[in-house]
């Protein structure tokens, strides 16, 4: 039986003694790592493609299925407030967990791509571009010093254009490895360019994979292999993916955007005062539209930008109506209401965006006649 100090037990203790041992070697050597190029205090940090950043720390959940993609992790629930003063839990104050994914792998490599992949599910949780982390929450505030009270967990900003879906992608045989039960991470080794190669174990099997930027803007490669040299297959509900490889042990695939919402911790910073055709012009580049629409009236994925506004639609199950600003503006923000005849359904993620932005966006698509 454990001793137990007002409420809390001996291990309590000593996970948080451990906790606050590793945070102070960690401030106590920062210098050290700043002399190598290592990351310092900055609270937003960006590492570079040549340099990638790589942080083993809480990660925030941007609203990943707690059931289906986050099916290994434990469940937290709120517990009564610790009075340091009286020594005793405070009935009537509940404190609930922090919402976060802890032990999470964060990648930054700038501003093309930031993802983090998780040990615990052994997978691609979710990618974003233009941002990585904000650590005001979990080192201080640079002014004061102060942490921000029960909540730890670094902010994401930039724009999320994947997010992990369902029950685990990495397939052997048509069944998701999650039928060989929980995965084990095992460790990451840095390949020849400096870029993470992740190892885990499902069952008897073991794997390594990947993440790269793909060819085009908001785009992943993602490379399996498989030392057992299993026929491997990739499949995620509502995400498109393109085979660039296959072979026995090896799967080499383009992952497209299925997730469009923007995370900001300035508003000041990016907050738009009017709607400008140049800003909808870096909408179109940043947000990824460029790698399905294109502008010169050439086929990609999705119907072309070049003379859409004021165009006659057909869809495959709606009323065929004008490209209109109303209709566009609805192909933006659900664009699985309606579907342009001559291409696949459920390609597009919704995108969420200010008012101002789709009104730049509109400006951009009526410039292209």
């Amino acid at each position: 039986m454990q001793s137990n100090y007002f409420g809390y037990t001996r291990s309590h203790f000593l996970k948080c003694g451990a906790l606050i041992i590793a945070t102070l070697c960690t401030f106590l050597n920062a210098q050290d790592y700043a002399d190598k190029g290592y990351l310092t205090f900055d609270l937003k940090p960006m590492g570079s493609a040549e340099k990638p950043l790589i942080l083993r720390t809480f990660c925030p959940d941007p609203g990943l299925s707690p059931e289906s993609v986050l099916g290994n992790h434990s469940r937290g629930t709120s517990a009564p407030k610790y009075s340091a003063r009286s020594g005793q839990e405070m009935s009537n104050r509940d404190i609930t967990p922090i919402a976060g994914v802890p032990a999470g792998i964060a990648v930054n490599l700038g501003k093309s791509l930031s993802y983090v992949w998780d040990t615990t599910e052994c997978r691609l949780l979710y990618a974003w571009t233009d941002g990585f982390l904000d650590f005001k929450h979990y080192w201080g505030d640079q002014a004061s010093g102060r942490r921000k009270g029960f909540d730890y967990v670094p902010q994401l900003y930039g724009f999320l254009f994947y997010q992990a879906v369902g029950q685990h992608p990495l397939q052997i045989n048509g069944k998701s490895i999650s039928s060989l039960g929980n995965p084990k991470y095992i460790g990451y080794e840095l390949d020849s360019s400096r870029q993470p190669v992740l190892s885990f174990s499902a069952g008897s099997h073991s794997f390594q994979v990947s993440v790269r930027a793909g060819p085009g803007k908001q785009t992943l490669e993602l490379t399996y292999t498989s030392k057992n040299k299993e026929a491997l297959t990739f499949s995620s509900p509502k995400t498109q993916v393109r085979v660039k490889t296959k072979e026995p042990g090896k799967i080499v695939l383009v992952v497209r955007p299925n997730a469009g919402k923007r995370y900001k911790t300035d508003q000041k910073a990016i907050a738009l005062t009017e709607a400008t055709l140049a800003k909808g012009e870096e909408l179109y580049n940043s947000m990824g539209c460029v790698a399905c629409h294109t502008t010169d009236g050439g086929l990609n994925h999705g119907p072309t930008f070049k003379g859409l506004y004021g165009a006659d639609r057909e869809f495959i199950s709606a009323q065929a109506q004008k490209a209109d600003e109303a209709y566009l503006i609805e192909s933006i923000q659900n664009p699985g209401a309606k579907t342009v005849k001559g291409y696949l359904q459920g390609m597009m993620p919704p995108y969420q965006l200010q008012p101002l932005e789709y009104d730049s966006l509109l400006l951009f698509i009526k410039s292209l006649p």
